[in-house]
């Protein structure tokens, strides 16, 4: 069902896309958290579908009310306050990491965002996350064309996931709905360092064995190793697109203990962080 919402609503906003509200923040990367705020190593790209979004950046705010798009630039911290208006509050979020992410949000509680479900697409993770940041250059450019080559940009990632959409749906069956839940409820929270398989289960409402028995059923992993490989995932990218030291990326990656983090990612990654960052990014 998911499948089908996200396609009605990309391609709504296709064929609007001319007189869409585009709203795209000034605030510049900062690449680190601000209580109240998070931030992602990738740009984020909301579709307004009922309801309005406060969004909270450095030094601004932006307002998006239905029918309207944002795109939160990589790095940049942000905090969401949302309202009900003439229909309750609902959104679509897609986040390009890894692999691209997708989630159905409504008020969890009064002002707050939450997950329903979420989903996901391969192979146009990295094209979205290049589209979407030249969406921001040109649109915050000082070339006359700047707005217009923003909103081509746009369409050329709405058009990118109606095509993944159609795709995966005719390849592949949704997985089931406590899997995709459990997917989702990472996503949002792998900061978090009480994020658990038992957290999980608790917050989908079923037992741990149950979850765990769905989830390495539908993903041919353990629900305990794909969440320390998510983890470790963002550790890469952080440690690949942020100053942060060590220990900050462990704690932003849902570790408590930065001595664990470095043990688990030289068994994961076949090197220290340390040794990662330094190979990773070119010395200038």
């Amino acid at each position: 069902m998911l499948r089908s919402i996200t396609r009605h609503a990309v391609r709504d906003r296709l064929d609007a896309l001319a007189e869409a509200p585009i709203h795209i923040p000034a605030a510049r990367s900062e690449m680190r958290a601000i209580p109240g705020m998070q931030f992602h190593v990738a740009p984020e790209l909301f579709l307004q579908l009922s309801g309005e979004t406060r969004f909270t950046f450095p030094g601004e705010e932006q307002v998006v009310g239905p029918g309207g798009i944002c795109i939160v630039p990589r790095g940049v911290p942000h905090g969401e306050r949302v309202r009900a208006l003439e229909s309750p509050f609902a959104n679509l979020v897609f986040l390009p990491e890894s692999t691209l992410r997708f989630h159905l949000a409504h008020e969890k509680r009064p002002g707050h965002p939450g997950g329903v479900i979420g989903d996901w697409l391969d192979g146009i993770a990295e094209s979205c996350a290049f589209l979407l940041t030249e969406a921001v250059r040109q649109w915050h450019s000082d070339h006359p064309a700047g707005k217009t080559g923003a909103r081509g940009a746009l369409a050329a990632v709405f058009a990118g996931l109606l095509a993944a959409l159609e795709r995966q749906e005719s390849v592949a069956p949704p997985e089931p709905v406590r899997v995709m839940q459990a997917r989702q409820q990472i996503l949002l929270h792998l900061h978090d360092p009480g994020l658990t398989v038992a957290s999980l289960a608790g917050r989908l409402r079923c037992s741990a064995g149950h979850l765990s028995r769905l989830f390495r059923k539908a993903g041919g992993v353990s629900l305990q190793t794909y969440l320390l490989e998510q983890r470790l995932s963002r550790a890469c990218d952080l440690l690949k697109a942020t100053p942060m030291n060590i220990a900050e990326i462990s704690y932003a990656s849902g570790f408590r203990d930065p001595a664990y983090f470095a043990r688990a990612f030289r068994q994961w990654a076949g090197c220290t962080p340390r040794e990662f960052r330094r190979r990773s990014v070119p010395e200038n």
